[in-house]
């Protein structure tokens, strides 16, 4: 039975290496590169993955495997930061470090079982892990190509990395995704969702956190793109706007609130009650909504976003005091990423290190237990109720988690 099951961990895990040769007749500019090496690990599970996801395997080697993408590898070098394919916007390229890769492979059989077991999870997809190297004698270069979690037709007007920790949060300066991805420090909204909507989800990152914390990963985050719903006369004002090449004008409707200056939204909604298709699902219309075509949990989510005043050193706070926030409709997409650290000795080592100039449950890099808890702590108090209030939620006895 060992032998058997050493044979299964063996076939699961194995590789197959291609030489690809581009010919010179193509159209590639001149002193290009035409060979590269190219590896696949794990084949048979990652195809798994596909299937689960909805992707051909045909399509996504045409979208993975051409000159563009290697060269745009080989150029960028390893742990580079992570880019869209500019032909095919369902997939995202992460350069790896090979200790990276090493937990994906090790942790690999697992986090399929677990895809399958629960179709709602949040866990973003990988669909593959791969190895590139151009021409002779050339830097290796590992990646692995996940699901774009932000993949929409509609416009995300901000977009979060959010860990549940302050320290070392600093947001990101350069990008090279079409927008800034802006961290804990600058996030100031809470969403209002529909109670079973909320139940369902905050279940869902329970179970997704318990699958990490018995892998020993640490430091993954929630990837959060917020699209805010404006009236068709906002739409029309912001088309017409832009046809004319006045982009000084775009705001002028909006002086008043901090939240829609940066995003453009009609002030005219916070007066409004939403319309019947913009307001928030019944239960049915949930699971309603489960079974469409390409259904993805976490995408296009309703809720009401509504910002929250940011508090300075002296503990006051930033921002209108002489009317309350108000909500905006909003459509969320989130997902878990960067599931690819664990905590290991390096880590430890950090860990320790830090603790001795932060509070040891503010920094980052703490032991799973510690920050699966944390993580769900703070993103019980992201999404709310109605009968909740940002500054004392009434989290349930099933979501109250207490650091130790």
């Amino acid at each position: 039975m060992a032998l058997l099951r050493k044979q299964l961990s063996t076939n699961l895990k194995s590789s197959r290496t291609t030489n690809i040769h581009y010919s010179k007749q193509s159209k590639l500019p001149p002193g290009a590169i035409t060979d590269f090496v190219w590896k696949d690990y794990c084949t048979t599970v990652f195809r798994n993955i596909q299937e689960l996801g909805g992707v051909k395997y045909e399509e996504y080697m045409l979208s993975v495997c051409n000159h563009e993408t290697l060269m745009e590898l080989s150029l960028r070098g390893y742990c580079g930061s992570p880019f869209y394919l500019r032909h095919d916007k369902r997939f995202i390229i992460k350069m790896l470090r090979k200790s990276d890769a090493k937990v994906l492979m090790d942790m690999l059989p697992n986090y399929q079982r677990h895809l399958e077991k629960y179709s709602n999870s949040l866990l973003a997809k990988y669909y593959g892990l791969h190895a590139s190297r151009p021409g002779i004698g050339g830097e290796k270069v590992y990646f692995v190509v996940m699901e774009n979690l932000l993949q929409t037709e509609l416009q995300i007007h901000r977009q979060y990395d959010l860990k549940g920790s302050s320290q070392g949060r600093s947001p990101t300066k350069e990008s090279a995704l079409p927008r800034l991805t802006l961290k804990d420090p600058d996030f100031d909204l809470c969403f209002y969702l529909e109670p079973a909507t909320r139940c369902i989800l905050l279940e869902q990152i329970k179970i997704d956190c318990k699958f990490l914390e018995e892998q020993g990963i640490m430091g993954y985050s929630l990837l959060l793109g917020v699209h805010i719903e404006s009236s068709s006369r906002a739409t029309k004002d912001e088309n017409n706007i832009q046809q004319s090449g006045k982009p000084e004008l775009i705001n002028q409707h909006s002086r008043d609130n901090s939240f829609q200056e940066q995003n453009g939204s009609d002030p005219s909604l916070a007066h409004k009650p939403p319309p019947r298709h913009s307001r928030d699902p019944t239960l049915s219309d949930f699971f309603t909504d489960s079974n469409r075509p390409n259904f993805r949990f976490g995408a296009k989510v309703r809720a009401h976003a509504k910002q929250i005043p940011q508090s300075t050193n002296n503990g006051s706070t930033v921002g209108r005091k002489t009317r309350p926030p108000k909500k905006h409709s909003v459509l969320l997409y989130l997902g878990i990423i960067d599931f690819l650290q664990n905590y290991n000795m390096m880590k430890r080592i950090e860990h320790a290190y830090k603790s001795l100039q932060y509070d040891a449950k503010e920094i980052s890099t703490v032991k799973p237990e510690l920050y699966a808890n944390r993580f769900q702590e703070f993103l019980c108090k992201v999404f709310l109720t109605e009968d909740m209030t940002q500054e004392s939620p009434r989290v349930s006895s099933e979501y109250s988690i207490v650091l130790s």
